[in-house]
């Protein structure tokens, strides 16, 4: 009788517990929680001068690409936000601004459009790991303000430590707000943050192996645009 109770009352937890996290999912909660345990998480150990430096540069994330209406490429609306946000503070406290990954061209189009130039590009990167070792390769640094999105900044800040960059963390708003009447937009946010849950699990138990290293690409390779480095190599 007594096993049988607590065999009832396991249930009733069990079930009660996994019916709060599906109906989380619908709700800001469940991301919001993400958000703040992702910036408890530590770093990496760093040199001694990524943790006594001040940041001296900004680092923006691209955050991929889309088409227009005339079919043009264009910054998608997580690379507006982060190269936006990059000119808010640049506006506040005037530092270089480094663009990494295939999107630097459009990054630095929209900056320069924008009245922000003497930019510093890493072309080459194609995923988070990529771009911290090639940030590392393209210019020295030790501390930094890097911009993402809040979702994706844990994962970022840790790749970028284990490449000796220390970063302060400048969270780039996201396209879809959090909003209690809205679950549709929640599960959305729901979705983005299991994602990057597991994708920080694999970064940690087994890293990813399509991360190129520094010595893989050359110099001219981070400096010159995607869709310029291909056309050359097939003249």
């Amino acid at each position: 009788m007594k096993l049988f109770r607590i065999i009832n009352i396991t249930f009733v937890l069990g079930s009660t517990s996994v019916i709060l996290v599906l109906i989380s999912l619908f709700t800001p909660l469940f991301s919001q929680a993400v958000v703040y345990i992702f910036a408890l998480l530590p770093l990496p150990k760093m040199p001694s001068a990524a943790m006594s430096s001040p940041p001296t540069a900004y680092v923006v994330l691209g955050g991929g690409l889309t088409n227009d209406n005339n079919n043009q490429i264009i910054l998608n609306r997580y690379s507006l936000n982060r190269v936006r946000t990059a000119a808010g503070a640049y506006h506040d406290l005037p530092l270089p601004i480094v663009l990494s990954g295939a999107e630097a061209p459009w990054l630095g189009q929209w900056l320069i459009e924008h009245g922000i130039d003497g930019l510093i590009s890493e072309n080459a990167s194609m995923n988070t790991c990529e771009n911290a070792r090639f940030t590392a390769k393209r210019i020295p640094l030790h501390h930094v303000y890097l911009i993402t999105d809040s979702y994706h900044m844990a994962r970022a800040r840790r790749q970028f430590a284990l490449n000796g960059i220390n970063s302060t963390p400048l969270s780039a708003p996201l396209p879809v707000r959090r909003d209690w009447m809205k679950p549709a937009q929640n599960l959305s946010h729901s979705r983005r943050a299991v994602y990057e849950i597991a994708a920080y699990l694999r970064d940690v138990i087994r890293p990813q192996m399509n991360c190129r290293h520094a010595d893989d690409v050359t110099s001219q390779q981070l400096l010159t645009p995607r869709g310029s480095a291909k056309k050359a190599s097939d003249e």
